[in-house]
């Protein structure tokens, strides 16, 4: 691995004579400030005051004569905290700026030609779609329907946001969950990585909310053909709406996520992908393909959930699962 640089150093709060101070030292054996004075060409105070910072941060052993060698600790809680303190920093700087921009709007309305919706065309809209989600701060909300322009059918962005404390909530349509290899190799994938996901028979639109700041709405398969584009709705009394709109979707769907509760050792991984896909009122066939089963195995584990469940049909398996949190 390269060795840390002044550049890295900086980069955690340091200022550029600490992080010169502090690269040196990891060259050289231990060294009394006079002997650093006279290596880096720093005068007294300026190289003091380098020193104070980076034993203010755990990253030098404490002197308590003034020609004690300057001894390195390790750095992995005070760099930490740098980083730490670093981040704060710049999402304070953030809202900071947000709320200063929503203050500047409230007080002088947009200026004439401000866009509150923008037509992204289908040329640009994958590249648009892949900004706005590497720009997510703390939420995505989405609902999801063909038809699919991405290149790849998996979804890295998707993973990597979850993996930082991104949180996603998506609504599938079911022709989705029934598409196979979406299923396997898009839907399970960021369900497993921590996504929120639910089904509904269908769904009003292709759309992408971005921290309430900004939503990306298209139409759904059935008028792909004649609307190629997207819209692109900035702050603006739309927005709201939108946001209303997928939380009465939300609250009215099937939840598609892993099956949740202690089923005990009962219950396979096959069981609980099952229950899922039939809570999210797949087909037996579909069902069947999505979990690479014949049709007969996937009705002798329904019979076994059944059996499980003490029920004698589909409809109260469906009512003992719901009741015993395996939904």
């Amino acid at each position: 691995m390269s060795p840390v640089t002044e550049s890295q150093l900086t980069s955690f709060g340091l200022s550029r004579l600490a992080a010169r101070v502090y690269r040196h030292l990891l060259d050289t054996e231990p060294r009394t400030p006079e002997q650093l004075g006279a290596d880096l060409g720093v005068s007294g105070p300026l190289l003091q005051g380098a020193l104070e910072q980076l034993g203010s941060f755990a990253l030098l052993a404490p002197s308590h004569q003034a020609d004690d060698p300057v001894i390195l600790l390790d750095p992995t809680a005070g760099l930490h905290l740098l980083a730490s303190q670093q981040q704060a920093r710049l999402t304070a700087a953030v809202t900071a700026a947000v709320a200063s921009y929503d203050s500047y709007r409230r007080t002088y309305s947009l200026m004439p030609g401000a866009p509150t919706v923008e037509v992204i065309e289908q040329a640009s809209l994958q590249r648009v779609v892949a900004e706005l989600e590497r720009g997510a701060v703390h939420q995505v909300r989405s609902f999801d329907t063909a038809p699919y322009g991405a290149p790849t059918i998996d979804n890295p962005i998707e993973v990597d946001n979850l993996a930082r404390g991104v949180s996603y909530r998506v609504l599938y349509a079911q022709s989705s969950v029934e598409d196979a290899e979406r299923y396997q190799k898009n839907i399970l994938p960021c369900i497993a990585a921590g996504e929120e996901a639910r089904s509904a028979p269908s769904v009003p639109a292709k759309m992408m909310l971005v921290d309430d700041r900004l939503a990306l709405v298209s139409l759904s398969y059935a008028y792909a053909d004649v609307h190629h584009g997207a819209l692109l709705v900035h702050r603006c009394s739309l927005l709201p709406a939108l946001s209303a709109l997928f939380e009465f979707a939300w609250r009215t769907a099937r939840p598609l996520g892993p099956v949740r509760g202690d089923a005990g050792a009962a219950l396979r991984p096959v069981d609980r992908r099952l229950l899922a896909l039939l809570a999210a009122g797949v087909s037996d066939e579909a069902a069947a393909r999505n979990l690479n089963i014949s049709k007969r195995t996937l009705a002798r584990a329904v019979e076994r959930l059944m059996s499980l469940a003490g029920a004698s049909s589909r409809f109260q398996l469906g009512l003992h699962a719901r009741a015993e949190g395996w939904l």
